[in-house]
């Protein structure tokens, strides 16, 4: 059986940061976790799939839900959602048995015609990044609706991985606090980025993304009273059991960009770029990208 990224699928990863796997989740089983969601929704917080009028109650148009869910935690099927497919594809990008299995958690549920766009960032503002930091190797985004162009996809910026990688490279080992790598890297980059792709699709489906990649969370423009434009998507980053390998044996595809960065060049960021450790300024760049109030927090659990 071939493996579920093809040769061409590759070449995207490596020059776009992403890729998508479409139904990489089975779509009964994602609309299954979905309506879970929504009992959950109802009954934590009086938001009812079939009284628009309750949405109101999401502020700034969007609910986010911090916890982990796996096993049949609300009554769903989680476990299935890691589809031998979905696994066969973070093996082909991490590398076999080289990460470890996150739970379906870190949850953004996106209201139409209610918030705006967030801010452009790379995942993990909990950590010091360096080129070969193990805490995330994948920035997965699953889709449990269907997402429309407009639907309020997460923004993606093209070949902004390498950008940021050129970034850590020039840090060294002391690594850069997630917070102010963001700040960093939309200097770079460009906010806007030049060339900004929206992850839209069906339920099920995944996009597959480097854990430099810029993004950011973008305005849902779909009917308003349309309970099927809330758009639910999942973010649970993939943690990697050792650090990222800089040299030695064949580059995954994840670390490919890492290697070629370490021989781009360029003056060592000095200490005050770097900013660690965390700082007001970078609790101030939390509140801005829309993490700071980020609900659920104290029920995180880990994967299982």
């Amino acid at each position: 059986m071939p493996p579920p990224l093809s040769a061409a699928d590759l070449a995207a990863f490596d020059r776009d940061g992403f890729v998508v796997l479409r139904d990489a989740v089975p779509r009964a089983v994602a609309l299954a976790c979905r309506d879970a969601l929504w009992a959950k929704l109802e009954g934590d917080r009086g938001i009812r799939k079939d009284e628009p009028a309750t949405w109101a109650k999401a502020e700034g148009g969007r609910v986010g839900l911090a916890e982990a869910y796996g096993g049949d935690d609300l009554g769903a099927p989680w476990a299935a959602c890691w589809s031998p497919r979905l696994v066969a594809a973070v093996d082909q990008l991490c590398g076999e048995d080289r990460w470890e299995r996150p739970g379906l958690g870190w949850w953004v549920i996106n209201f139409p015609a209610r918030g705006g766009a967030g801010a452009w960032h790379v995942d993990g503002a909990h950590f010091a990044h360096t080129l070969a930091s193990p805490e995330i190797g994948l920035a997965p985004i699953l889709l449990f609706s269907d997402v429309a162009p407009g639907g309020g996809g997460t923004a993606l910026a093209p070949g902004s991985h390498r950008a940021v990688a050129a970034l850590l490279a020039r840090a060294g080992p002391a690594g850069v606090g997630g917070p102010r790598l963001s700040a960093l890297a939309r200097a770079a980059v460009g906010e806007p980025p030049p060339f900004i792709v929206e992850a839209s699709g069906r339920a099920g489906d995944v996009v597959l993304a480097h854990p430099l990649l810029l993004h950011a969370r973008s305005a849902n423009l779909g009917a308003v009273d349309d309970a099927d434009a809330v758009r639910f998507g999942c973010f649970p980053n993939v943690p990697m059991r050792a650090p990222l390998r800089l040299e030695g044996g064949a580059a995954t595809p994840v670390e490919a960009p890492l290697r070629a960065a370490r021989g781009v060049g360029g003056a060592p960021l000095p200490a005050a770029a770097r900013r660690r450790p965390r700082s007001a300024e970078d609790d101030a760049l939390l509140l801005e990208m829309g993490f700071a109030r980020f609900g659920g927090a104290k029920k995180r659990r880990r994967g299982r």
